[in-house]
């Protein structure tokens, strides 16, 4: 019963839905159609209207062709390069394309190798494990066998090893050692061959006397103004230390002291070395002429007249100097106490003269060995140029002459090769090597220095006893004409401290007991030695 009246509504919705739509495609059509035609009815009107207008404004037929052949042309340009733009899209498609699968292979590649090394790491500390085990098994086994630990069989190969080679060392670096001081002495003997054979002055050295002798009878007598001697004003002007040799024996023809001695001579000595000659010219000249009268006043005349005299013939001098050398861009002041060493005498030897052979050696040496010649004929130059300004600054002249130097505008290593040419500063190149050697051959050269061998040696024999009175000092040696003095002092009686003092109060002994010229360095060595004998 239920079945049936199912199958009865079933029918009966079927025979609606069929009626419906037999009615939706009749009315349909009616509807859609309406549409477009309404809309091309529109449209037709529109085209009337524009084509009345047209007509009203109808433009010729050439212009007509002309507009189409454009846009025709317009359309093929354009055509043309969209195939063009769409070909090349396709080829770079066709690029990434192939990219995309090289980039996949490559990940690929990238990730079968992180495996791999994976695996290979895995086995690596594997095999590591395994041979640190088997290390410290072969290890306890040895040290059963040998009976002695690893430490103690390893500082025993260290120490036959380090035994064996030192000794072969030690040979090895004794041959060299001899065999690079042979050479080196070779090449130094052929190098100061070729010096010698470059360099033969043919001037003569001209030897300064700083001693006005012969005074006549009353000469000394008439120096004396209304209150001292006019002497003791010229020293005062000047900064020399003016003093009567004297001589006691009577003989006719010379002046008398007041204690009756008898005046021979009349000695200059410190100071600067212009002021010294100009105090030297100025009294001369009042001996020479008797044109000045007893008073202060004339005698500065004098004396100032000669000092401008000498201080244009230095500038003269330091400017001859830097010309000769073919050297320039040197301060005025330097080339000024440069030619004022015309006037400074060290063992008798003219320290202008000794300071342009040394420039002038400096500069073959150079030569020589392949350094630069313009830089050791400056520095030869300039190396005693304290040596005109130690009468007022105390310390070394080279010391003094780096430092005036380099504060007129010198370059830091001439100053430093000039400061190292009396080992005040330890300076190992072969610039200063250089300039050591010219200034000890300029020195050496037979003739070139005088010595009194006699105060020499009274001059090493005070110094040796000056310090030898001090406690503590075990040995001393004597160097570089007696200039420096080495002294070892014992440690265990002199403290570290002890010895920075000893070695000013030993140089101020030295001052106070010893008559020396230019200055004595001293060098104090603490040293401690231990020694065994097998």
């Amino acid at each position: 019963m239920f079945s049936l009246i199912t199958l009865a509504l079933l029918v009966a919705s079927l025979l609606a839905g069929y009626g419906c739509y037999r009615f939706f495609l009749r009315l349909a059509p009616m509807y859609f159609l309406s549409q477009p035609r309404l809309l091309a009815s529109n449209i037709a009107k529109e085209a009337e209207k524009q084509s009345s207008r047209l007509v009203k404004h109808k433009p010729s037929q050439k212009k007509i062709q002309l507009a189409r052949e454009e846009l025709e042309e317009d359309i093929k340009a354009r055509k043309e390069s969209l195939e063009h733009e769409t070909a090349l899209l396709q080829q770079r498609h066709n690029e990434l394309h192939k990219e995309e699968q090289l980039l996949s292979q490559k990940e690929q590649l990238v990730k079968d190798l992180a495996d791999r090394a994976q695996k290979a790491k895995q086995q690596v500390i594997s095999a590591q494990s395994q041979w640190e085990s088997s290390c410290e098994s072969v290890k306890m086994a040895l040290v059963e066998k040998a009976g002695s630990s690893c430490e103690e069989v390893t500082k025993r190969i260290e120490t036959d090893y380090v035994h064996k080679h030192t000794l072969e060392y030690q040979k090895m670096c004794q041959f060299m050692e001899s065999e690079l001081n042979a050479g080196a002495k070779k090449k130094a003997e052929a190098v100061l061959a070729n010096v010698h054979a470059r360099y033969s002055p043919d001037f003569s050295w001209p030897k300064m006397s700083n001693v006005i002798g012969e005074i006549k009878k009353g000469d000394f007598d008439s120096l004396q103004g209304s209150d001292r001697f006019l002497t003791e004003e010229l020293a005062e002007m000047s900064g020399v230390e003016i003093t009567a040799i004297t001589d006691k024996s009577d003989r006719d023809g010379q002046a008398e002291t007041e204690q009756g001695s008898r005046v021979v001579a009349m000695k200059f000595a410190g100071g600067f070395g212009i002021f010294r000659e100009a105090a030297k010219l100025t009294l001369s000249e009042w001996l020479t002429q008797k044109k000045l009268s007893a008073h202060s006043f004339a005698m500065e005349e004098v004396y100032q007249k000669h000092l401008r005299k000498l201080n244009k013939q230095a500038r003269m001098l330091g400017k001859k100097a830097i010309t000769n050398l073919g050297l320039y861009d040197v301060h005025p002041e330097l080339q000024y106490l440069i030619g004022s060493l015309n006037w400074r005498t060290s063992y008798r030897q003219n320290q202008w003269l000794h300071t342009m052979e040394v420039a002038v050696l400096a500069g073959i040496l150079a030569r020589e060995i392949g350094e630069d010649a313009s830089a050791a004929k400056r520095s030869g130059l300039l190396h005693d140029i304290g040596k005109a300004l130690d009468y007022r600054i105390e310390g070394s002249h080279a010391v003094i002459s780096g430092d005036y130097a380099d504060r007129f505008g010198e370059d830091k290593l001439i100053c430093d090769t000039v400061m190292s040419h009396h080992s005040d500063l330890v300076l190992e190149n072969p610039l200063a090597f250089t300039l050591m050697a010219a200034d000890t051959l300029s020195g050496a050269r037979p003739g070139a220095r005088v010595n009194i061998e006699e105060g020499y040696q009274l001059r090493l024999s005070s110094i040796s006893d000056t310090v030898k009175s001090f406690p503590g000092v075990d040995n001393m040696i004597i160097m570089n004409g007696g200039r420096e003095v080495h002294v070892s002092v014992n440690h265990q009686k002199v403290s570290e401290l002890r010895a920075r003092q000893l070695a000013r109060e030993i140089a101020e002994k030295i001052e106070e007991d010893v008559s020396y010229p230019s200055q004595i360095k001293v060098q104090i060595s603490r040293m401690v030695q231990s020694q065994a004998v097998a």
